[in-house]
């Protein structure tokens, strides 16, 4: 499918074909993030996470920058990657409705996953934002869930799933634990796949903070670390200031997901056959 432009001149990419390729049930986390590992450009990453999270209901996935993004050269941006239907987002961009978007506004606010019946129950809509709801509504976009990704530099990007239904009747808190953790994962994957396009240096981590790194993502905790590396608590913890440093990511998780997609440590659970097609 062709790539859509906005005003600004912004490549949007769409969903594309993932034939041949086992898409893995939501369920098995381990397995859908290895899938997104083994993808060799940022489109194919996006069809994957978009494959992955349709099984689950959801057919549609939005990801934007909600904020501008030096570190990718690229300004605020609604739909850098979307399989939303093409003439919403035309429409979306020409109502410039990411100003006054409720869902949006909520979720910076709250810096957290949302499900939009939440944010929009709780929340008083201008009339604009109420036909912005109704417009989406009929745009085959009538339940979602939001997912804020900020950086330690105060960038926020961001996706959004949605489904052409209600939904069901009570929210799956842990479905969005899992779509979150998928999420993040397909996040890094998707900036540092288009910072490596652009030729931007990778961090350069010590053979320490690559230990600390890699036992954390074959599951150890930090006292574990400590031990197996031989050396004390407050030692690891240091090394994790580095790694977040360096990183430019504000949690543990963060740190790994990132590192993973960056080819700075390989866990057994992304050793899959995935990584041999």
């Amino acid at each position: 499918m062709p790539a859509q432009h906005d005003p600004s001149g912004q490549k949007h990419t769409h969903l594309g074909r993932t034939e041949g390729v086992h898409v893995p049930d939501l369920d098995d986390v381990e397995l859908c993030i290895a899938l997104i590992h083994s993808a060799k450009t940022p489109d194919e990453a996006f069809n994957y996470f978009c494959k992955i999270v349709a099984d689950s209901g959801y057919d549609r996935v939005v990801y934007s920058l909600l904020t501008d993004h030096p570190s990718l050269g690229l300004p605020k941006l609604h739909g850098l990657a979307s399989s939303y239907p093409e003439d919403w987002m035309k429409y979306y961009l020409e109502k410039e409705y990411l100003r006054i978007d409720p869902v949006v506004q909520e979720v910076l606010k709250l810096g957290r996953p949302c499900f939009w019946n939440d944010i929009l129950a709780g929340t008083d809509l201008s009339e604009d934002a109420k036909r912005l709801i109704h417009e989406g509504a009929d745009a085959g976009l009538r339940s979602g869930i939001s997912f804020p990704m900020v950086s330690l530099a105060g960038e926020i990007a961001g996706f959004a799933i949605a489904r052409s239904d209600p939904g069901p009747a009570k929210n799956d808190y842990d479905l969005m634990a899992r779509l979150y953790l998928l999420g993040t994962f397909f996040h890094e994957t998707y900036r540092t796949m288009y910072q490596q396009q652009k030729h931007v240096e990778m961090p350069g981590l010590t053979a320490r903070e690559h230990d600390v790194l890699l036992w954390a993502a074959e599951g150890k905790t930090d006292q574990e670390i400590a031990i197996i590396l031989g050396i004390t608590f407050h030692t690891v913890r240091f090394h994790w200031r580095q790694i977040f440093r360096k990183l430019n990511v504000n949690g543990r998780s963060y740190a790994i997901t990132k590192a993973i997609r960056l080819g700075l440590v390989t866990p057994e659970i992304v050793r899959t056959p995935y990584q041999k097609w």
